[in-house]
């Protein structure tokens, strides 16, 4: 009975050990100084990409947006202004096109410039003046237009347009009856793909610590746009392991999440190589008055190699309770015969 109880015993910790993994397996837009696009012959360069301001009702703000003619070639151009909206979760801006508009947060109707065509020489560039004038009475909250350059003639309402045209993004927050109301949508640990065009599934078990990240998804049901920042912590035990920066700032600006959209960053996990219980925890700031969120994921890196072994031992053992019996059995079997 000393045998059988030893080997049971052996097979409960080896359950423990493997019960861990196991259980777990079950269970907005950025800016740059400048752009530049050619579609066909033509050439332009734009600056800044994106502008941000604080405006009050009533008040009026000038933003200078600089075009040049980066081709060889003399260019027709024409200003044009449209509204935008987020496309996806990877923040990248949709122009509003055919007349569309933002609803409530459209800037388009608040925004003049010049009239008319004008022309551009080989690597000559222009100042265009955007006048931003918000009405008394215009409700707090987030604003958010495209000044756009394109070749004249065009209607500038088809997508094909598009490539041949350079854009200036601005966004405006209007004082007053402003609601910052931004949330965790999700907190998810995942494998980064190989394709860049394919969305990962979140996880809490990998069998390699390789090329690991953990997606925070913000979703914004205030009134106007933010700019989440904030850090992710990585921990194995209690012992912190590496930390990373969540929309870090590029150039001075850091990225928006529209109202009513969800926009999704992306770390990498760096010191995951060892096998274990693995916790990422975030902390995160937004909006004018510092408000706070945090979210925290558990999970597992257990490698093939490992299950594999644990597995073998259990069926080892599990096969030692039943053959070791039989043998027993059949042992006094033959001893009493004799």
């Amino acid at each position: 009975m000393k045998f059988k109880h030893s080997i049971v015993t052996t097979l409960t910790a080896v359950g423990i050990l493997i019960a861990m993994p196991l259980s777990a397996m079950a269970a907005t837009t950025t800016g740059s100084s400048s752009t530049s696009t050619s579609g066909g012959a033509n050439g332009y360069r734009i600056s800044p990409v994106r502008t941000d301001l604080n405006i009050n009702p009533g008040q009026t703000e000038d933003v200078t947006v600089i075009i040049q003619n980066v081709s060889s070639n003399v260019e027709q151009l024409q200003t044009l202004i449209n509204d935008f909206t987020a496309r996806d979760e990877s923040g990248s801006p949709a122009l509003l096109l055919n007349g569309q508009s933002a609803g409530q947060h459209g800037l388009k109707q608040f925004i003049t410039v010049p009239n008319g065509a004008f022309s551009l020489q080989p690597n000559e560039q222009k100042d265009i003046t955007v006048h931003i004038t918000i009405p008394k009475g215009t409700p707090g909250g987030g604003y958010f237009g495209a000044v756009r350059f394109a070749p004249a003639g065009s209607t500038g309402n088809e997508n094909v347009n598009l490539s041949a045209s350079v854009t200036s993004l601005i966004l405006v927050r209007v004082s007053g009856n402003v609601t910052d109301l931004l949330n965790i949508a999700s907190f998810d640990t995942q494998k980064k793909p190989d394709d860049v065009h394919t969305t990962p599934s979140a996880s809490t078990f990998f069998t390699s610590g390789k090329n690991l990240q953990v997606a925070v998804r913000f979703q914004n049901q205030g009134n106007v746009q933010e700019q989440p920042f904030g850090k992710v912590i990585l921990k194995k035990g209690s012992k912190v392991i590496d930390q990373q920066e969540i929309n870090n700032v590029t150039n001075g600006e850091r990225s928006n999440v529209l109202p009513g959209t969800v926009r999704r960053f992306t770390v990498d996990l760096h010191n995951t190589k060892s096998y274990g219980k693995y916790t990422v925890e975030g902390n995160f700031g937004y909006g004018s008055n510092g408000q706070l969120l945090s979210a925290k994921k558990s999970f597992y890196v257990v490698p093939v190699a490992l299950i594999i072994i644990v597995l073998a031992v259990i069926v080892g053992l599990i096969l030692l309770l039943i053959i070791v019996p039989r043998v027993r059995r059949n042992y006094r079997v033959v001893k009493n015969r004799r």
